[in-house]
Order: C-alpha cells, then structure tokens, then sequence
C-alpha cells in the first residue's frame, strides 16, 4: 500500500425545515463537532477492495463487483460504488478503507448527529482524493456534494433531503435549498457571536427512514395538513435566516418551527415529537431558549438555542434535573478535511 488519505466529516444537527423540505421548502442545517473518519490506502496494482468499520463489521470483494447496498455498511458500499462511477480508475487498484466514528454518544449510542450522512461524505472526500480530484477546490467539493448526495440517496433507496451530506460537506451553518434531483443551492449562514446550540438526547433512538417514508406517503385527505405545515415552516425558516444575517438569532421563529412539527405529527399521527422530546422542549423554554425537535423526531435529540452563557447552563442543568443526557457537541465551522498520512 503506497498511499494514505484520511478524511474527517462533521456531524449535524437539523434547526429548521425538516420533513417541509422534502417538498421543497428552505431548510437550516448546522455541522457539529462529532466526526466520521475514512482512512483509504490504495497499492498501484490489483482490484480487491476491503472495508472495516469496527462494530459495523468488514467486507471483501473484487473493485467491479461490488455487493449490494444493504445492512450495515451500506452507506460505504454505495460511497464506493458512487466514486468508482466517476473516477473508475480506482477500481483498477487494491483499496482499503478503514471507518471509525465519534458521532455516536459513549452513553447515549445512536443520537440522531447524522452518522450515515458524515459516513458517506468522509468515504467518497477520501477516495476522491485518491483519484487526484482534490475535494479541497472549488469544483472538486462541487464533485465531492454531487457524488455523495447520489451515494446517500443509493444507500437510502432515495428517502432524505441530503440536508445532513450538505452539512458533512460544507460545515458551518448553511441555507439549504433543494432542487429536485439536481444539486441544491447551499447558503453559508452567519451564527450570533455568545449564542450557543445545545442538543439534548431524548433516551431513545428513532428510525429516520421509517418516519420519512411515512410522511411521503401520506394519504390524499392529510394534504391539507401538509400544506399548512409546509408554510408555517418556510415562514419560520424566513424569519430565522432574516435574523442571522442581520446578526440575531429569531428564538420565536425556532419555536413556531417546532410547533409546527408537533402539529404535523398530531394531524398525520406520525410520532415525530415524542414525550420525551416534548418534556425537553418544555424543559429549555422554561430557561428562556428556544427549543424545538431536530431531524425526523421519533427519538434522537432536541436542540435548544441559547443567546448566552448563563442560559446555555440553565437548560442543560434543566435537561440533566429532568433526567436526561446533555450531548457534547458544538457547532464544527469545517466541513470534511483532508489529510494525507
């Protein structure tokens, strides 16, 4: 093996738009500083590819026969798949890849930061870079989002918005735009200077894909439901980005977004906000944030923000009295980097 590339993707934490995007509507997505990491080492001869992802188990097999995209590595499998479709050199070389994690919680385990997404991104950002096609210029993280949003669609049997591989990518807090199957627009956002964003986990994982796909087929009678829902979020999603760039953050915005995600769940019987989520919604509030579900609900997280250091302590001490955990993660301004070994 001659050469050795890592690449490090964020997390991410959901703040506004979710489910209305998948109809369209503008979302915000914010990195977090919890990463997936993919070690690559590639000889010059040879086609075998091997993949180890510690508890999520290892596969062999021949470059241009890779196994279908299903269980656990799937997200790998179609980050290769995916590169090897536009950089088909690689498939001409031995390759491994080695894929650790420090997004899931030592406690917590499973807590909704967008492993799968950060997966893909970190896989595809060192393989591409193996290619000679540098993710660090601006066409090449243009390849680097166009390959990973068709790597996570491939894996995800097409459910998700690609809100989350726009955050691995990019970092920061970005204005995600969708555009159907073509790329969305990404907005870099501002975020207030003292204004912190916190995320408590609600104790139980959720099922992303599930809840998506129950949301995509809802039946004709719950349009009205989702019409209303889709402007009561592209309003608060408005107001809040309005606010950033004219650098405040609107907490009533990112609580009418979250109560539109407790109204949506009522009206179509989706579990998104959950009575855990909701005591950690209360919970927050109650200190003055504001608070709100992130991502599909059904488990995961909450996310508060708080406009200083002293209310930033209140809701965790909040979150922590009402038995609940405190995630450690802060906002990551980087998106993937890159590192040759």
């Amino acid at each position: 093996m001659t050469d050795v590339i890592a690449a490090h993707a964020p997390g991410k934490l959901f703040v506004l738009g979710e489910y209305a995007v998948l109809d369209g509507c503008p979302a915000v997505v914010a990195a977090v500083n919890r990463f997936v990491t993919a070690r690559v080492q590639a000889g010059t001869a040879g086609a075998d590819v091997r993949i180890e992802a510690g508890a999520h188990g290892s596969v062999r097999f021949a470059a241009g026969k890779p196994p279908a995209e299903e269980g656990p590595l799937r997200f790998v499998l179609a980050a290769w798949r995916s590169v090897v479709e536009r950089w088909p050199g690689l498939a001409r070389r031995d390759v491994l890849i080695e894929v650790t994690s420090t997004l899931d919680d030592p406690v917590a385990g499973k807590t909704g930061l967008g492993s799968s997404a950060a997966t893909v991104v970190a896989t595809v950002a060192a393989l591409q870079a193996l290619s000679d096609s540098s993710p660090d210029t601006t066409g090449g993280r243009i390849a680097l989002l166009e390959t990973a949003l068709a790597a996570h669609r491939r894996a995800q049997g097409g459910t998700g918005s690609g809100g989350d591989v726009v955050a691995s990518v990019f970092g920061g807090t970005t204005l995600f735009e969708p555009r159907g199957e073509g790329l969305p627009i990404v907005t870099p956002l501002p975020w207030p200077t003292g204004t912190e964003l916190l995320a408590g986990w609600s104790g139980a994982p959720a099922s992303t894909t599930g809840l998506v796909e129950r949301y995509r087929t809802a039946s004709p009678p719950d349009a009205a439901a989702r019409a209303g829902f889709f402007e009561r979020t592209r309003a608060a999603v408005a107001d809040f980005v309005a606010a950033l760039r004219g650098g405040r953050v609107a907490l009533d915005a990112l609580n009418a977004g979250g109560d539109a995600l407790d109204r949506l769940g009522a009206e179509l019987h989706l579990p998104v906000v959950t009575p855990a989520l909701r005591s950690l919604v209360r919970a927050a509030r109650g200190c003055g944030a504001a608070a709100k579900a992130s991502g599909a609900g059904g488990g995961d997280c909450a996310i508060a923000v708080a406009t200083d250091a002293h209310m930033a302590a209140a809701v965790c001490r909040a979150w922590e009295a009402a038995g609940f955990a405190v995630l450690d993660v802060a906002l990551s301004r980087e998106g993937v980097t890159i590192a040759r070994c």
